[in-house]
């Protein structure tokens, strides 16, 4: 007969003494945990950031879309005092999305969060993220996230006239959702993102405030659009600078004929790759466009990859 091990819930406090110096650290050191949980990919701003007199566990920042995410936690089931904290640092720090981390959710907190994501403007909203820990046998100890509140997407498209889509960002959005999924064949654990209705995408570095893009783009003085690949600065000559310096060893490594683009004057400066011309409503050429895309992303990934995680 086959023996099958049975799945063991371990105590949380088993595993994090102490949810200040152990459990918000250990969120805080790969976000990646609560990005595969809300689907983002997520870097971090900053731990035990001030807000007034108090301070946030948690500041997140969704790669793809720049929005800040803070998160609340705790190792126990929730109560009023962290409910109300989540609400006031979301408030203060401007976030367009609140994360609430707990063991087990009250009732009555799980209907105070579905009824703020009830009247939360889209592309803003509310998460509620119950915690476990098991173990089959004596293995370590591993952890499951598990979404109990989220936005009511359905909702909200019922709030939202029927034109605000536009049929050119409806598109983008089929255009993404046939990319994503050989994305992440090609490059397994890369992101965590959905498809976006907009002409372009990030792709998180490791890095805050540099990333990889992909975007259909317009560039100045051209007739077509083109494919662009990049490598994205958003601190503008600081983070371009530091990669420039090693412009010789990384076109040493990459196959890409890569467009040094300091952007002066502007906030953010980028590394690109083009292909060009391409048309984003001929959808007989998307394969094309997504194979390429697919393969200089990665080729990207890799000449800067370590450049990238060696910056101050």
């Amino acid at each position: 007969m086959v023996e099958v091990a049975s799945l063991e819930e371990v105590s949380l406090r088993d595993v994090w003494k102490d949810e200040a110096r152990d459990f918000t650290p250990w969120l805080a050191a790969d976000p990646d945990h609560l990005g595969k949980a809300l689907q983002m990919d997520l870097e971090l701003e900053g731990a035990e950031v001030p807000v007034g007199p108090f301070s946030a566990d948690i500041v997140l920042r969704d790669a793809n879309t720049g929005q800040r995410v803070v998160v609340e936690n705790l190792l126990e089931t929730t109560d009023h005092d962290h409910l109300g904290k989540l609400i006031t640092y979301a408030a203060g720090l401007e976030a367009h999305w609140a994360v609430l981390v707990a063991r087990e959710f009250r009732p009555e907190h799980r209907t105070a969060l579905t009824w703020l994501n009830s009247i939360a403007d889209e592309g803003s909203g509310f998460f509620g993220i119950e915690i476990h820990a098991v173990r089959i046998g004596n293995s370590p100890a591993a952890v499951q996230l598990k979404v109990v509140v989220e936005p009511d997407d359905f909702s909200r498209r019922a709030r939202t006239p029927t034109n605000a889509v536009s049929e050119v960002n409806a598109r983008y959005a089929e255009w993404w959702a046939e990319f994503l999924p050989a994305l992440h064949d090609a490059h397994p654990g890369w992101s965590n993102a959905q498809a976006p209705p907009r002409h372009y995408m990030n792709f998180p570095s490791g890095r805050g405030g540099v990333h990889y893009s992909l975007n259909f783009a317009w560039p100045a003085g051209a007739s077509n659009y083109s494919l662009r690949a990049e490598v994205y600065c958003e601190d503008g000559e600081t983070t371009y600078q530091a990669l420039e310096a090693q412009r010789s060893a990384i076109e040493q490594i990459c196959d890409l004929a890569l467009q040094w683009e300091p952007l002066v004057g502007r906030r953010a400066s980028r590394v690109a790759v083009y292909r060009d011309p391409v048309d984003p409503a001929d959808r007989d050429s998307w394969p094309n466009y997504r194979d390429w895309a697919i393969k200089t992303l990665g080729e990207l990934r890799r000449a800067f990859s370590a450049t990238i995680n060696d910056l101050p």
